[in-house]
């Protein structure tokens, strides 16, 4: 009999494994589709807006992240007067220097800002995809 509730509550929790794996649409990482780690290139990304600001200072990072999700135009332009961020344009290629536990160290790869480095959060980059920068 124990035997029989043992395999009835093993299948069972696997049944609820399935379910809850369905449900949330898992899906694995690809080559084009993952968080970007140290030495690879990616691109900066920003669904609502044109512009991406990194913080010099990973301390900084999430309070300019914050400001940039409310479009909190006087704060950003106040870490830029006080020279603790700077903004890139969306498209521009980096390379991921160092991580944090959210955030990443990134180099500028293009554009007038080649070769500073900032800190960013990682919803902001994305892998390159195939026939961007080499």
């Amino acid at each position: 009999m124990n035997k029989l509730l043992f395999w009835a509550v093993f299948l069972g929790g696997l049944v609820a494994l399935y379910g809850v794996g369905r449900a949330w649409k898992l899906k694995p990482e690809t080559k084009y589709a993952h968080r970007l780690l140290k030495g690879e290139i990616g691109v900066v990304t920003n669904p609502a807006g044109d512009r991406v600001w990194l913080a010099l200072d990973k301390k900084d990072c999430y309070s300019i992240n914050v400001a940039m999700s409310q479009k909190d135009s006087a704060h950003l332009k106040g870490c830029e007067d006080n020279q603790t961020a700077f903004p890139v344009a969306a498209g521009t290629f980096v390379k991921v220097m160092g991580e944090s536990v959210s955030s990443l160290r990134v180099q500028v790869m293009d554009g007038p800002l080649a070769g500073k480095e900032g800190w960013v959060e990682f919803q902001y980059l994305r892998p390159r995809q195939p026939g961007e920068f080499q």
